[in-house]
């Protein structure tokens, strides 16, 4: 679903609108129009094989922890998509005050610098950044809207497309548990 729904962003983006209103209403279009398909049987031996996945996604306690993890997901990346929009109009005068050098806005430059650290000091990053977005959101969200701005706007698409296929995963698996199986179900009983 990677492979399709990324290339229709990014185009959508390029081409039509950067809002991502107008790209979730095109990629669950598509997501739709996918399902459909399935349970009308026209996708092949794609859609046998997206019906059985879905069947064992739903089965015994495998469910909990598919639905526990794309909340968590969604949670993550729509907190993500939160920050960079909120770090480039609310809080962008945080921005100002940062002093950049060549060094953060040279990837490379970065990367180099980071193969002097420790486990310590990855440990120490790996703890302290989720802390520091909940106690210092707006400088966070300001750093966070800075590399965005850095990678032209990629990691905004990569997050965007993240939340609306997880959101769709979980609107499929939803739809498909008390929607489609209870037609099969009554159909079945018929």
């Amino acid at each position: 679903m990677t492979g399709l729904l990324l290339p229709v962003r990014l185009l959508f983006v390029t081409y039509v609108s950067d809002n991502w209103l107008g790209s979730f209403g095109i990629i669950s279009a598509i997501s739709i129009g996918i399902l459909i398909l399935v349970k009308k049987r026209k996708l092949g031996e794609f859609g046998n094989m997206f019906q059985r996945q879905i069947d064992k996604l739903l089965r015994g306690k495998r469910k909990i922890i598919v639905y526990v993890e794309s909340a968590f997901v969604l949670a993550l990346l729509g907190s993500m998509i939160f920050a960079i929009n909120m770090g480039n109009s609310t809080y962008s005068h945080f921005q100002d005050d940062f002093v950049i050098t060549q060094e953060i806005d040279n990837p490379e430059a970065l990367a180099q610098h980071t193969q002097e650290w420790t486990a310590e000091d990855w440990v120490n990053g790996f703890l302290t950044v989720p802390i520091a977005f909940i106690v210092a959101f707006p400088q966070m969200s300001a750093v966070i809207a800075h590399i965005d701005a850095t990678l032209d706007g990629w990691l905004m698409h990569f997050y965007t497309v993240g939340f609306v296929e997880y959101a769709e995963f979980l609107g499929i698996l939803l739809l498909y548990r008390f929607v489609i199986k209870t037609k099969s179900k009554a159909a079945v009983v018929q």
